[in-house]
């Protein structure tokens, strides 16, 4: 079955972070490591399975399968919450 191609070999290890931290332990199995002593791996995705001599389209093949079921990249919300001090006055003129 052919997967839409959400990762690619020159995806990095940040963005794998970021957008895809459900693809962490699916790699570690694979014996690939995306977080080295607390910190995000440099390189890419490709860099690293070439130098592991794995086989590149088996690992996408499984990532991409994981990514389609997940229904893609998690999005990232952030909220702007601000307590302004005017709507605190106004409270307490009451």
């Amino acid at each position: 079955m052919a997967y839409k191609r959400w990762i690619t070999e020159n995806i990095t290890f940040e963005e794998i972070a970021e957008s895809y931290p459900y693809l962490i332990s699916p790699l570690l199995e694979m014996g690939i490591k995306v977080i080295v002593c607390g910190d995000v791996q440099w390189g890419t995705l490709g860099e690293e399975v070439e130098k592991l001599g794995l086989n590149i389209e088996e690992v996408l093949e499984k990532l991409n399968k994981i990514v389609e079921e997940k229904g893609g990249p998690q999005k990232n919300i952030s909220l702007n919450i601000s307590f302004g001090s005017d709507s605190m006055k106004d409270e307490n003129k009451e």
